[in-house]
């Protein structure tokens, strides 16, 4: 009888992976946070940093007293290289980040509060799927909003990724078996079927419920139901008690009940010449420098190592968190001037001139990843001649007209909107009437696209347009 004999072998194995590094985590985290909760996260680091101080200096007053600090401390013969050469690097290479050359991907991070889009990146990093798919997966949750559906179609994402739909969908059920189920569905009734599926009562009346007469159920028309499916309204009641203890809105528990206080990220003005600036808004935002008495704390020779080590570990922090500050605020001036660059027309005139605009163009302009833009325009609000706007309203795919035009959808949504406002309430347009009109003024559109987005702007179909009248 062979033994097998057990033995230990080392091999060595080459592979490649991206580390998520505190500096880059934290570049990404604060390209997330809009004003308000910078302004928080600042004043948090303020409190745990001793090196951290506030100033209420200019920045022309800062220099001066710099100089001056300079000349009374010699602070000139203090090597920054030497105690802090891993974080400050050299000058050439900060403007290589600064113009886009450090571009973070899409691996996720764990911030200190759970939102619902941090609860979500935190489940999808413990899931073991290939790296694409994670990358679509992120892009999906980060256009997840706080009742947890989806914002874009996933035709939409699939043109926004170059993928194909089928690869777009795959992302999507991923995203849809995170907890809470069924986020990141596009509509209601996707939503409540992947839950009911889940629960495995496939084939169940609940789900026949669902996916067949959603529309019947809404308007409580239950002899109707019964009639077509050809069971008794106890049943249907009984089926209605399952449904209920899903969730239509699976992100509203990870929502906030208090007020939303929007407050404007970016302010864009209109020259006398015309043309448009962008200004980033930093008013309520601590401004913070390195204490100048732990730096000359430094210098001294009756101070302890451990003490220095501490110091030195603490500017370090300081110095990379100040960094990330100035590179956030940077990187946003950039993204807004080349959304003002591609959306004039709508600044001067309104949304009907909105232009279509894709992450990926402006992200190619910037030499950045499209991840970055993603974030930078998340949960962030800009100050326009046409009011506040969050910034993400500015990224809109378009619609091909007659004369070959790409219009936006956005501006093919309000067109929809008009077209309704001013029908007869009491014979409301089905539509395929108002696709035909559309396409008389040289839009190509469809019935089913026009019903799409009719539902995404909330507005009853005809029949029920013609019932809220007659009631």
């Amino acid at each position: 009888m062979r033994r097998h004999q057990l033995r230990t072998t080392l091999n060595v194995k080459l592979t490649q992976r991206l580390a998520m590094t505190p500096a880059l985590l934290q570049k990404i985290e604060l390209l997330t946070l809009n004003r308000l909760e910078l302004a928080e996260l600042l004043q948090q680091e303020l409190s745990e940093n001793p090196v951290l101080e506030e100033t209420q200096l200019t920045e022309t007053e800062q220099k001066n007293e710099d100089n001056q600090d300079s000349d009374k401390d010699s602070m000139e013969d203090f090597d920054y290289e030497y105690f802090f050469g891993d974080y400050l690097p050299p000058v050439q290479r900060r403007a290589q980040m600064e113009t886009g050359d450090d571009k973070p991907s899409f691996e996720a991070f764990l911030a200190s509060s759970m939102s619902l889009i941090d609860h979500l990146n935190w489940q999808l990093n413990l899931l073991e799927i290939s790296p694409e798919l994670h990358e679509i997966a992120y892009f999906i949750i980060g256009n997840i909003d706080e009742d947890g559906y989806l914002t874009l179609s996933l035709e939409d994402v699939a043109l926004e990724l170059e993928i194909p739909l089928e690869t777009a969908r795959e992302a999507q059920s991923v995203v849809q078996s995170l907890d809470p189920q069924g986020v990141g569905s596009c509509d209601l009734q996707e939503c409540l079927l992947y839950q009911i599926r889940a629960a495995g009562m496939e084939g169940s009346l609940a789900e026949a419920l669902i996916r067949d007469h959603l529309d019947l159920l809404q308007s409580r028309r239950f002899p109707e139901i019964s009639k077509k499916m050809k069971c008794s309204l106890e049943e249907i009641s009984e089926a209605l008690e399952t449904i209920r203890t899903f969730s239509p809105k699976p992100g509203e528990k990870y929502g906030s009940q208090d007020p939303v206080y929007v407050q404007p990220d970016v302010h864009i003005y209109k020259r006398e010449d015309g043309s448009f600036e962008v200004g980033v808004a930093d008013d309520g935002l601590p401004k913070l420098r390195l204490s100048r008495a732990y730096r000359s704390l430094l210098r001294k020779q009756d101070v302890s190592r451990d003490t220095k080590s501490f110091i030195r570990e603490r500017m370090r922090s300081a110095i990379e968190l100040l960094k990330s500050v100035d590179q956030r605020q940077q990187t946003i001036y950039r993204v807004c001037e080349a959304i003002v660059q591609r959306q004039a027309d709508f600044l001067n005139s309104g949304f009907l001139h909105l232009r279509p605009m894709l992450i990926k163009d402006v992200a190619e302009e910037l030499g950045v990843h499209s991840s970055t833009i993603s974030r930078v325009v998340a949960n962030k609000y800009a100050h326009t001649p046409q009011g506040i706007l969050e910034l993400r309203r500015f990224f809109t795919v378009g619609v091909e007209s007659a004369s070959g035009e790409n219009i936006s959808t956005l501006r093919v949504r309000e067109r929809i909107r008009e077209i309704i406002e001013e029908e007869d309430s009491g014979k409301p347009l089905s539509d395929q009437k108002i696709s035909k009109m559309l396409n008389r003024e040289g839009i190509q559109i469809t019935r089913r696209t026009v019903a799409k987005y009719r539902d995404q702007m909330n507005i009853p179909g005809s029949r029920d347009r013609k019932m809220a009248v007659s009631l």
